[in-house]
């Protein structure tokens, strides 16, 4: 299990766990790590869980998240990294990291980013391996789709042109959707529940989409389909 430990003027003041899915950072006092000091937004960043791995995203902050002094919009976390918030540090423990990035994180590399030939971020010679591996599959394989049975605009159509795509509705239950050189994954990333497919929990695993699945996530009911 990843492991916060949060620093303040030198001084370790709190040491916090990644044991949900979803793990808040902000000043609001219902934050998973409250911080109600200056430079700090309400709602300042959030970590997410998706499979072994952990990604830190600033939530549009004020002020901004800086990891190992770089600023960032989302990063996938590695053992050691610091995570910077006004003027608290936050080291990042996660020894599973050291093995290098698994195969879900290196998916987290936006679509456009491959096509340019270079990640969004670096995370290593492995996920450069893997990035040119799903280059290749984005070239050969039928584009995934998912068509809004049930929610806000019933019909509609999403086509999956991203690596990523998360479904669902924040705050109540969310998975993400992530294309690989075999075919299309849901894994479960928040909620007290895993998402269903044809009426069966996903599990806390990845699982494997086939055409006319019925995904029911968060408030939606979505058909997948290739086209």
């Amino acid at each position: 299990m990843a492991k916060l430990i949060v620093s303040q003027n030198g001084e370790v003041i709190e040491n916090c766990f990644l044991n949900e899915a979803s793990f808040t950072i902000g000043s609001r006092t219902d934050s998973d790590l409250c911080l109600a000091i200056m430079g700090v937004s309400r709602s300042h960043a959030r970590i997410t869980s998706v499979g072994n791995d952990d990604i830190l995203e600033d939530l549009d902050s004020t002020n901004g998240t800086l990891v190992n002094g770089r600023p960032i919009a989302r990063h996938i976390l590695q053992n050691d990294d610091v995570i910077e918030i006004a003027n608290v540090q936050i080291r990042y423990r996660n020894h599973k990291a050291i093995d290098g990035p698994s195969f879900d994180r290196t998916m987290i590399i936006h679509a456009s980013a491959l096509e340019g030939g270079m990640p969004s971020q670096p995370v290593g010679a492995y996920a450069l391996a893997t990035a040119k591996q799903e280059r290749r599959f984005k070239k050969g394989a039928r584009l995934g789709l998912i068509r809004e049975v049930k929610g806000a605009q019933p019909g509609a159509e999403i086509e999956l042109s991203q690596v990523l795509h998360i479904v669902g509705t924040p705050g109540k239950q969310l998975a993400v959707i992530n294309s690989r050189p075999h075919g299309y994954f849901i894994t479960h990333v928040e909620g007290k529940k895993p998402a269903r497919v044809n009426g069966k929990s996903i599990g806390k695993e990845p699982r494997p989409l086939t055409p006319n699945d019925v995904i029911e996530v968060g408030d939606e009911k979505l058909l997948f389909l290739l086209k």
